[in-house]
């Protein structure tokens, strides 16, 4: 493919993608072009080594993505941080390899802590409901404070577990994310 119709092919595929930043994108592989006549290599030699235009196009769409994930005036999107890991892995499948095992380990850690809350808060709300048949069961007063208290102690430790998943599972994923995209910077350096 020639200089012209790979320009062309990637500034059609980054306007499809919706990627922030064309022209600088645009700008940078005329400089590959350029530094690549300066050096004798042809066009199509030069575009053959750049890649595909819709995989570039889908590196810097899922750049954009990483840059949503990440503003903190946006707020953290559980979802689109998973899509972005998704195609971070599908972009580098070597890391899909190197992230496999530790992967499920840390996703059954992260299964277990959120269970631990749904349990914590479904017994703290089973306690509540059987507090008033302690009440009348027991007729008096210090039983059933005594039952309320508990059930609200267990739904608090719920909450307060739930907290911190939430907080574990967002710089878990926020990590990710930052090792993959350092990885897709790494290996985007070695093809050029």
């Amino acid at each position: 493919m020639n200089k012209q119709d790979f320009l062309k092919a990637l500034r059609t595929e980054l306007e499809r993608r919706k990627v922030s930043h064309i022209e600088d994108i645009m700008a940078d592989y005329e400089e590959h072009f350029t530094h690549g006549k300066e050096r004798g290599k042809s066009e199509e030699e030069i575009s053959e080594k750049l890649g595909t235009p819709s995989v570039i196009a889908k590196s810097y769409e899922t750049e954009t993505l990483i840059t949503q994930v990440k503003n903190p005036q946006e707020g953290f999107k559980p979802r689109l941080a998973l899509d972005v890991i998704g195609r971070l892995i599908m972009i580098a499948p070597f890391n899909f390899i190197v992230l496999f095992i530790p992967g499920i380990v840390i996703f059954s850690l992260m299964i277990a802590g959120w269970s631990c809350v749904m349990a914590l808060v479904g017994a703290g709300l089973g306690v509540m409901g059987f507090t008033p048949v302690i009440a009348l069961g027991l007729s008096g007063f210090w039983p059933w404070l005594a039952g309320l208290s508990t059930g609200l102690g267990v739904i608090g430790m719920g909450v307060t577990t739930g907290i911190v998943m939430f907080w574990i599972t967002k710089y878990i994923l926020l990590g990710l994310i930052s090792y993959l995209q350092w990885n897709l910077k790494f290996v985007s350096s070695a093809r050029s």
